[in-house]
């Protein structure tokens, strides 16, 4: 059982760039629903975490623990996810869906002293609503959200947004609760493996040609963003309190700005740029509080992931 508290900061963070990248992936993969997408992205992110295990000789991890019910409903949570999300952008448009998508630590924050009885300080508080105030800066479309017509299909869309931020929520306080039964790679493992095995019907969807034109972008997709992005952000946030991983989960808007200016050559506007920075504050307050709680590791990060602590 992993027991990381210092560098549980760094692995959201770096799982969280790792997610932002999700928009050069897509660039690159065409001709595919985005269902298919998503089952082929799972379907690489697990054979990474298996042949991880295999290779480390750690499959015995993956024994299941008490929680095996809770295992079944992340996988299941994951998918909601994916679809209230997806929906939303249908909707509506990307940049409302991610603003929704990302009012989870609100949720966390409400919830966590029920749920996980966990202490929310003033410092959290005054952190959520910087972020918050970052993230609409960053992702706002032109004009702010005055122009958007309030039909039927919009009002649907804003409704999906906005359980997809609630379910993101549950997510995340849901693998604070696995955790006291399973190990990181056991929660990430099995909650991949559910939501790829209930997505296989959409892998034919695609034919075979557009299959291999797109396979070594799907590929690296899947391992880099649910492989290593999705097992770094389950170690941070099975050992974070849950208000700290959502409230550190809002670099990934962030990074996907960055990575939209630096690589797509996306143009990045002052209001984004102050966004941006109002969200890093937010991060940097969460990370020097944290830090200031615990007692520094002597091991680094990339040990701890190979090696492991019991």
């Amino acid at each position: 059982m992993f027991q990381v508290k210092k560098n549980a900061l760094l692995a959201v963070l770096i799982g969280c760039v790792l997610y932002g990248m999700t928009g050069l992936f897509l660039s690159r993969i065409h001709d595919m629903p985005i269902t298919s997408i998503i089952f082929y992205r799972l379907f690489f992110g697990l054979c990474l975490i298996f042949t991880f295990l295999l290779v480390t000789n750690r499959l015995g991890e993956l024994k299941l623990g008490k929680c095996k019910f809770r295992l079944l409903l992340q996988g299941i949570f994951v998918l909601v996810n994916m679809f209230l999300y997806f929906m939303c952008v249908k909707k509506t448009c990307f940049s409302t869906a991610i603003l929704l998508e990302y009012t989870a630590p609100v949720y966390v924050m409400l919830a966590s002293p029920l749920v996980l009885k966990e202490n929310v300080g003033r410092e959290s508080i005054a952190a959520l609503f910087l972020a918050m105030a970052g993230v609409y800066l960053v992702i706002r479309p032109n004009g702010g959200f005055n122009t958007l017509e309030f039909s039927s299909d919009h009002f649907i869309g804003i409704a999906s947004g906005l359980f997809a931020g609630l379910v993101f929520a549950v997510i995340i306080m849901n693998v604070r609760i696995l955790k006291r039964d399973n190990s990181e790679f056991a929660i990430a493992f099995w909650g991949t493996a559910i939501s790829c095995l209930l997505m296989v019907p959409f892998a034919f969807e695609t034919s075979f040609s557009v299959l291999v034109s797109n396979l070594v972008s799907l590929l690296i997709f899947g391992v880099v963003s649910v492989g290593i992005g999705g097992v770094l952000t389950t170690i941070g946030f099975a050992n974070l309190k849950s208000h700290k991983g959502s409230l550190l989960a809002l670099i990934e808007p962030v990074a996907g700005v960055f990575f939209d200016f630096a690589v797509l050559g996306v143009a990045l506007s002052a209001g984004s740029l102050a966004g941006c920075m109002l969200v890093l504050t937010a991060a940097l307050i969460v990370s020097c509080r944290g830090s200031s709680k615990t007692k520094v590791n002597q091991r680094t990060f990339w040990n701890f992931l190979i090696v492991g602590e019991s």
